[in-house]
């Protein structure tokens, strides 16, 4: 089974994309953006993301693409409601095991693909 092949709706790239969404919004709060200026600059750098896949031919279908920016918008939104609404301390040592968790994922992820050079 590839389990990192792209999937007609979702896939296991869904969950980099929902943790990634998380780190936007944990980044912009601990940069003290707004809420508001958080949400529109984490929806445009996962859109410019998805825009870069479509430029480097990584092909996924259309509902695919929509969902991975759903997921990274309700990671977004996790992270907002954990640190903008319900006040949660920012603690590095989280916010450090999330990112090594998407950065695992996302190079097990890009090796399989140069392995099996899914496109």
């Amino acid at each position: 089974m590839d389990i990192w092949k792209h999937g007609k709706y979702t896939d296991l790239w869904s969950v980099v994309h929902f943790l990634s969404g998380f780190l936007l919004g944990v980044t912009f709060f601990a940069l003290d953006y707004t809420f508001l200026s958080a949400l529109l600059t984490s929806t445009i750098l996962l859109l410019l993301w998805e825009v870069f896949e479509w430029i480097t031919k990584i092909s996924e279908p259309s509902i695919n693409v929509t969902m991975d920016m759903v997921f990274g918008l309700a990671g977004f939104f996790m992270g907002a409601c954990l640190y903008y609404f319900l006040h949660i301390p920012f603690e590095i040592l989280h916010f450090s095991i999330i990112l090594t968790a998407t950065l695992l994922l996302s190079f097990w992820g890009f090796f399989d693909f140069l392995k099996k050079g899914y496109r």
